[in-house]
């Protein structure tokens, strides 16, 4: 069994400019690497274009002179005494490390292991690329490259204090005890707002994991079906509701606090450190709003997942449903209205929501006790009718949903939990008949998370 823990560290003044450092030196291996690869790529589609190896200076291919390779450019592109001599991408990358370090001797202060993680991140994103999950790997900014990982068998904890080699003994605050047995893997050591953390991934191969529930073993009325929304975080199929404390716009002083502070920093002058510190302000308090969202949902995660045997939910399309309206043009060579200035306010809500963040939690406690997590179209699941199947437009009116068919009426996000849950029962391979009858109408009770203390607000959310 694997798991991740993550401590707040407390590095000296010397530590701390010593990570800076290296942060601002891997970020420029990285963009180098990168550029090497993007060039690489154009120059291999050169030939479609002209007999060309490079299309600046119209250079021709030439097998003799030419370096040029589908993935890389930069390092020595053989191996020697192997069946298969060329090189990976990576392979090549990682071959010019001590190259580097005779032209640059600064960068020998860097471990050697996070210089290759680093080499390792970027082959990590072309072929994330390639899979089709991401799009085309793009420079890092200062803002967006915070972090740097050790390898397997490095780095050493004794009580409240860490060894990174480079670098040094480091206290932490030992908030969660490493359970007994298991085995230091991977280190991340990652730069935030509020200071330096270190996420580490611990592994136990005696503990095995709880194997995934089979089609036998899940009991149709422990099944829950779960409809994501804004009002409602999500509505279950038994009638319960899970609140949204809508963490960034619930707490008023809060939100007027981060209004003022964005205002305040978008009028200092381009480039100067107080423009910089007015950001950090800002990037603090989000970080805060971002905390006490994360701690909502492990609870509400937590509370989802215990008593059930399956969970099932919509195969949101998350990004297109925040997409931009299309224009109206007119007759007159202009636009008409299309709601996209209401739909901010929507979109906004949504991204407070955090959905995604929510399942991918909820994913991760289900593994733990071995319950599935079944994804199902959201198609009609808000009109149909769980009692007759007439789907209609008709049905829905705003929070209440009424069949025009049958009379069948219920709260509308429940009822589409139901829809949801009766989907997820048929992917599961059980029958739906062995479920009582459908009920008529619904009280929702909400099921709140505990002891989430909203930044600024004294009670729990």
């Amino acid at each position: 069994m694997q798991l991740g823990y993550r401590y707040k560290l407390k590095p000296s003044r010397q530590q701390e400019a010593t990570m800076n450092r290296w942060l601002d030196m891997l970020r420029s291996q990285y963009n180098y690497l990168l550029r090497d690869r993007i060039e690489s790529y154009s120059q291999v589609k050169a030939p479609r274009l002209g007999n060309y190896c490079d299309l600046k200076s119209k250079g021709e291919v030439c097998p003799l002179t030419c370096s040029v390779s589908k993935s890389h450019s930069v390092g020595y592109p053989w191996k020697s005494n192997t069946k298969n001599p060329r090189r990976t991408a990576y392979e090549a990358q990682s071959s010019s490390l001590p190259i580097l370090k005779k032209q640059r001797p600064w960068y020998k202060g860097i471990n050697s292991t996070v210089l290759q993680q680093a080499l390792r991140q970027l082959d990590v994103a072309f072929s994330k690329f390639f899979k089709g999950e991401t799009g085309y790997p793009k420079p890092k900014r200062r803002s967006r490259f915070r972090s740097f990982k050790y390898s397997t068998g490095q780095v050493k904890l004794d009580g409240n204090k860490i060894y990174l080699p480079g670098i040094g003994w480091m206290s932490f605050y030992n908030s969660r005890l490493i359970p007994e047995g298991f085995k230091l893997n991977s280190v991340t050591v990652r730069r935030k707002t509020r200071g330096w953390f270190v996420s580490i991934q611990i592994e136990d191969k005696s503990v095995p994991v709880p194997p995934v529930k089979s089609k036998d073993e899940i009991n149709p009325q422990k099944v829950k079906g779960c409809d994501l929304g804004i009002k409602k975080l999500i509505s279950l199929s038994s009638g319960e509701t899970v609140a949204n404390p809508a963490i960034q716009t619930s707490f008023k002083p809060r939100e007027r606090r981060l209004k003022l502070r964005q205002r305040a920093a978008s009028r200092k002058k381009k480039g100067s450190k107080n423009r910089g510190k007015s950001y950090t302000r800002v990037a603090s308090l989000h970080e805060r709003i971002t905390n006490s969202r994360s701690a909502y949902h492990w609870d509400t995660a937590n509370k989802l997942v215990d008593g059930a045997d399956a969970l099932v939910f919509e195969d949101l399309n998350i990004k297109a449903m925040k997409s931009r309206c299309k224009p109206k043009p007119n007759e007159n060579g202009g636009y008409d209205r299309n709601g996209q200035s209401a739909k901010r306010g929507l979109n906004r809500s949504i991204s407070n929501a955090a959905w995604g963040e929510l399942v991918k939690k909820i994913e991760v406690v289900a593994a733990k006790s071995g319950i599935p997590v079944v994804k199902v179209n959201p198609k009609y699941t808000s009109q149909k009718c769980p009692k007759c199947h007439h789907t209609s437009k008709e049905n829905r009116k705003k929070e209440k949903f009424v069949c025009t068919n049958c009379g069948h009426y219920d709260d509308a996000d429940v009822n589409g939990a139901v829809n949801i849950k009766l989907r997820g029962l048929k992917k599961l391979g059980i029958d739906p008949s062995q479920l009582p009858p459908v009920r008529g109408k619904v009280t929702p009770t909400e099921i709140t998370a505990t002891n989430v203390v909203v930044p600024g607000n004294p009670h729990p959310s």
